[in-house]
């Protein structure tokens, strides 16, 4: 692995160079000088570097002396070592006399520039690495061999702790996400997708049963935070809580129908639980994987023949209320005798009594359908 570049080796010039006022140069492995606060000297190679290579040590040279050697002026030179290894030198152009003090603080602040890059590198990596196994996690596979589970440890993720998927899909998924990080438990999973976040969260189980009020509750304090603070419109789609790996990837599944059919369902509507939309989400899934099953065109001679919505509207909300007609009757400012007679109406035009429970499901599958499309 490569330690030093030209961009590490520059930031070790700026900021040493802000520690003291002299011109630093820093060489690679090989003695050229890669970063400079003379710029002249960039790309030129350093035969007193070169001997701080061969001989691991620190090398001065006097004024009188800096003729004697190629690419060089009076100064000092000191090996920068990293894990027990030389990978390159740092130089300060002086009269030895005047700037030996410097020496040790100039290469003690390079070697941990260097330390600082490695362990931010090696963090973004693991994010990397920690990224790619919970994609595999969302894919579902049918097998996770110890070689997973080896590293899921090293990572510190504990596949054994009960999530539920989140996805959040805003303009600017990048600020959203930048935000909603600082939130997150350390138990806490994401993957950043291309066109939403997919966060799998760590919930409570009491008694075997997930809280969803709770995680729906924390959600809204999410969107109120986002919304007020950080002036950002999110969707948040909540995916039910299922055991085991294999209930993460349909948790996930269920997660991304459930924002697919909230949006056109209910688009002006923020937050949207899979648990809510179990129907809805079905039909959906089963489109996706070819199962395109008609469940007529009731709805479609309904509409032709309502063109104020009334008939469509009273069907939706006799739904909703299970079937009472006195709750359907008040909520829509109606009569009872108003109510039965749209309904026989319905009946009429569909050829579907809503009347009857199976009748009344083929409508309202019909009504979904065309709805989702």
């Amino acid at each position: 692995m490569k330690y030093l570049n030209k961009e590490l080796a520059q930031e070790i010039v700026n900021r040493t160079m802000t520690i003291i006022n002299w011109n630093i140069n820093v060489m690679n492995e090989k003695g050229v000088i890669i970063a400079s606060g003379d710029e002249d000297r960039v790309d030129s190679i350093h035969e007193g570097a070169v001997k701080v290579i061969e001989t691991q040590t620190g090398f001065e040279i006097g004024v009188t002396e800096a003729d004697k050697f190629h690419g060089v002026k009076a100064g000092i030179n000191l090996p920068i070592t990293f894990h027990e290894k030389v990978v390159g030198v740092i130089g300060i152009t002086g009269a030895p006399e005047e700037i030996r003090n410097y020496g040790e603080l100039v290469r003690m602040a390079a070697e941990m520039i260097i330390q600082q890059a490695f362990l931010m590198e090696e963090m973004q990596w693991d994010e990397r690495l920690k990224e790619e196994l919970v994609t595999m996690l969302l894919n579902g596979q049918e097998d996770f061999d110890s070689l997973y589970f080896d590293r899921a440890r090293r990572l510190g993720m504990d596949l054994t702790i009960p999530r539920t998927v989140i996805i959040m899909a805003a303009d600017d998924n990048a600020k959203v996400f930048k935000t909603i990080r600082a939130k997150l438990s350390t138990d806490d999973l994401y993957v950043v997708h291309q066109h939403y976040i997919i966060l799998l969260k760590r919930i409570v189980l009491k008694n075997g049963v997930w809280n969803q009020a709770a995680t729906r509750a924390e959600l809204e304090r999410w969107m109120s935070y986002l919304e007020k603070q950080e002036e950002l419109a999110v969707k948040f789609s909540l995916g039910t809580y299922y055991s085991g790996l294999e209930g993460i990837r349909i948790s996930y599944q269920e997660a991304v129908h459930s924002l697919k059919v909230g949006k056109k369902l209910d688009p002006d509507k923020n937050i949207y639980s899979s648990e809510d939309r179990k129907l809805p989400i079905f039909l959906s899934q089963a489109k996706e994987q070819g199962l395109d099953v008609k469940f007529g065109t009731y709805i479609e001679r309904l509409k032709q023949q309502d063109k104020k919505g009334e008939l469509l509207e009273t069907l939706l909300m006799y739904v909703e209320e299970n079937g009472d007609v006195n709750k359907v009757a008040a909520r829509l400012f109606i009569h009872r005798n108003t109510l039965r007679y749209r309904l026989e109406r319905i009946n009429e035009l569909t050829g579907k009594d809503p009347r009857k429970i199976k009748e009344l499901v083929e409508l309202y599958l019909s009504v979904l359908q065309n709805q989702l499309s």
